[in-house]
């Protein structure tokens, strides 16, 4: 009979390598300890975030882990979960045991996590209360849109050396560093191993200078990806980007950052070449306290982008809340007005992350007459860094 439990941390390698063979086979080579390091490097304790399934033998047929992480925005920190390294053995499949693992987690965090994150295939985990959300601008930055713009010597000021150099006492400073400037995002996961998180899938973390003082960092994956990008100075952002893309002399730079981040999106538009707004990959959210999550997100909406006054009032699976804004200030009751329009999980969420639920068939349409325009979709986002 197959024991389902948390895992041991005698089991840890077993982790690690049930993992690895699983993704590799489906996919290319994977090295967990390498591409997710604050967690596969982290030792025998992290077993602990892992659900596995246990043959009769005690080897390890699957396994789902849900890192925890606290997600500030709105001047709130929510209590939210990442799921990952979800491994079955291929000879162990369509024996259910995702399905057993991924509602074990589910029924044991009900009542301590806010929201759950994940990357993975929609109707998949659509089965699992999970919808798709979370929005970004990718920016196109060429050699011809930085010589058009900068004359010769104008972006010499800035200056680039990895932000870890690997000795001790300057790594600490550079993490401190980091940290600051992650904390000081509209939305930001918390980093106790901010070298680590900047390691997560092969990121490469670039410090940027600037007449001899570090003023910012860049994280960058495949050599032109910027997946995060910070400065003490938002005057900086542009120019330091074209100054990379210079000194290594680059064809061009693909820049994301999320919506709500409206003043670095104007200044990427004046200079790059093209720019899409689109899904970050396959990310998918399942909420389980509402109204947290729509006062912290939609507090930080805006703080950041602006939103109409307003009163809404819901039962959204079963959770009855009344939104209301003044004068920009976001107020989340635990109380429905009578008559309160009344939602399931999947049409909530829906209303809640989709830039296009209104256009669809999942949410009555008499609904939207009793919402602002511009309140959802919420504008929930993670950095590469932070993902599992």
């Amino acid at each position: 009979m197959t024991e389902y439990r948390l895992a041991k941390p005698e089991e840890w390698e077993d982790c690690i390598e049930l993992a690895n063979y699983v993704f590799s086979t489906a996919h290319r080579p994977h090295d967990f300890e390498q591409l997710i390091p604050r967690v596969y490097q982290a030792g025998p304790e992290m077993a602990r975030i892992h659900r596995v399934a246990v043959a009769e033998n005690g080897r390890l047929r699957a396994e789902i882990a849900v890192l925890p992480q606290q997600m500030a925005a709105g001047g709130k920190l929510l209590r939210a979960g990442y799921v990952g390294s979800v491994s079955v053995h291929p000879k162990a499949r369509g024996e259910g045991h995702m399905k057993r693992l991924l509602g074990d987690w589910i029924t044991d965090l009900e009542g301590t996590c806010d929201l759950l994150a994940l990357d993975g295939q929609r109707q998949r985990y659509a089965y699992f209360g999970f919808t798709p959300g979370s929005e970004k601008y990718t920016f196109y930055l060429d050699v011809a849109n930085v010589r058009h713009t900068w004359k010769n010597g104008e972006l010499s000021a800035y200056t680039f050396a990895p932000l870890f150099p690997e000795n001790g006492e300057a790594d600490e400073e550079a993490a401190a560093f980091a940290k600051k400037l992650n904390e000081e995002k509209p939305l930001y996961v918390v980093r106790e191993d901010v070298k680590a998180c900047l390691k997560t899938f092969g990121e490469q973390a670039i410090a940027i200078w600037k007449n001899g003082e570090r003023i910012g960092y860049l994280a960058l994956c495949g050599g032109n990806q910027v997946v995060e990008a910070e400065v003490l100075e938002e005057q900086d952002f542009v120019p330091a980007l074209a100054a990379y893309l210079k000194e290594n002399a680059l064809d061009s730079l693909f820049i994301s950052i999320p919506v709500y981040e409206t003043g670095k999106a104007a200044a990427l538009s004046e200079v790059c070449e093209s720019f899409t707004k689109e899904r970050c990959g396959s990310a998918m959210y399942r909420i389980f306290q509402f109204a947290d999550v729509i006062e912290a997100m939609l507090t930080m909406k805006a703080e950041t982008m602006g939103i109409s006054d307003g009163t809404w009032s819901a039962v959204l699976e079963g959770q009855p809340l009344t939104v209301t804004v003044k004068d920009g200030t976001v107020t989340v009751t635990r109380e429905a007005h009578p008559g309160a329009d009344v939602l399931n999980r999947e049409q909530a969420q829906e209303l809640l992350l989709s830039p296009l639920a209104s256009k669809g068939s999942k949410v009555p349409s008499e609904i939207w007459k009793n919402i602002p325009s511009d309140w959802f979709p919420l504008p929930l986002y993670c950095a590469t860094a932070d993902e599992f």
